[in-house]
């Protein structure tokens, strides 16, 4: 994840959780129809830990990653029953943690700060702590009006623009079928931001090779 976004949010961190927790994720909604009841979920960029009370809730056992110890710190603090559950981590690259085997990923709006050469490995290390059939629930902008020639917003957090048809060719060069996509206004109302929320599941056939098919994507 780039650096200077780790930093934003590290350096911003309660403001950042309290923002969270004001609204409800529009992806809460999806999350029975993507994932296996009762299933073990990774919660990547989990930030406050909001996602991962509203599935605990929903009686997932829910696990999570941030790239950023404060936030870390911050989501066992204001949701208590996550505690010993979420641990520093940041894409492209993690080892699975809590000994791996989820049933389910989630991953909402975090693949926008990875850049675009660090796409492939992301989707790699998700498809790693999958078990077979596993599903994987991706939120990215769809519109997203305040970013710069940079591909920077005024606060200097990266934000790359990652398509469907780009994140579907990945993920169905990795055995990934999608299975639904949403779309959805900002829950924080911010004028002109849309976002683009696509489930896929993993073919267990896939797992025996980190490329599904004859010729890997480049990106």
């Amino acid at each position: 994840m780039d650096p200077a976004t780790i930093a934003f949010y590290s350096n911003n961190a309660k403001v950042v959780a309290r923002r969270y927790e004001s609204v409800r994720s529009p992806l809460s909604r999806q999350f029975g129809k993507v994932f296996s009841p009762g299933g073990r979920i990774l919660d990547i960029g989990c930030g406050s830990g909001r996602d991962m009370a509203e599935l605990s809730r929903q009686g997932y056992a829910a696990y999570g990653v941030d790239a950023s110890e404060e936030l870390v710190q911050l989501a066992q603090e204001i949701h208590p029953e996550l505690s010993g559950r979420v641990i520093q981590a940041t894409l492209p690259d993690f080892d699975p943690p809590f000994e791996g085997g989820f049933d389910g990923v989630l991953c909402s709006a975090v693949l926008m700060h990875i850049a675009t050469k660090s796409l492939l490995n992301s989707t790699l290390t998700m498809k790693r702590c999958l078990n077979a059939n596993g599903c994987l629930l991706i939120s990215v902008p769809k519109l997203r009006p305040d970013i710069s020639e940079g591909n920077r917003d005024a606060n200097g957090r990266l934000f790359s623009n990652h398509p469907q048809k780009c994140l579907t060719l990945i993920l169905s060069d990795l055995g990934f079928d999608l299975t639904a996509r949403w779309e959805n206004s900002d829950s924080m109302e911010r004028s002109g931001v849309e976002w683009l929320t696509l489930a896929f599941q993993l073919n267990s056939a896939s797992l025996s090779t980190g490329i599904h098919g004859s010729n890997s994507l480049q990106v």
